[in-house]
């Protein structure tokens, strides 16, 4: 019992300090999607902005129709205290939606990768 709250404990302290997001693999998966999404700050507010992809319908280099996304990589590129959430879809669907926040004052800069 107490290996288990200790686990918890540092999961959450580790989900606090920080603002990258890992889901899923991209081991041995193709990468079907890169972009770099980057907004300037504004005066004392945080930024909120959405990124949505959805995989196409047929995917030529793997042979298999549809799909589904296999990995989720969300680097903050500023190192600071901003987040990115999925918010729908995801591992195991064909879509994703991903809310990125930047701190109060700071740039919003992440390099979002997806792999399928």
């Amino acid at each position: 019992m107490k290996i288990y709250t200790l686990v918890l404990l540092l999961a959450a302290v580790v989900f606090v300090e920080c603002g990258h997001t890992f889901m899923g693999t991209s081991f041995l998966r193709p990468q079907v999607y890169h972009k770099e999404v980057r907004f300037p700050s504004r005066f004392f507010q945080k930024r909120v902005e959405y990124l949505n992809y959805t995989l196409p319908a047929y995917r030529g280099y793997s042979g298999a129709p549809g799909g589904s996304i296999q990995g989720i990589l969300a680097y903050d590129m500023t190192h600071s205290g901003a987040s990115a959430n999925v918010t729908r879809g995801g591992i195991g669907h064909n879509f994703v939606d991903i809310r990125m926040k930047s701190d109060r004052n700071k740039e919003l800069h992440y390099d979002v990768y997806i792999y399928a």
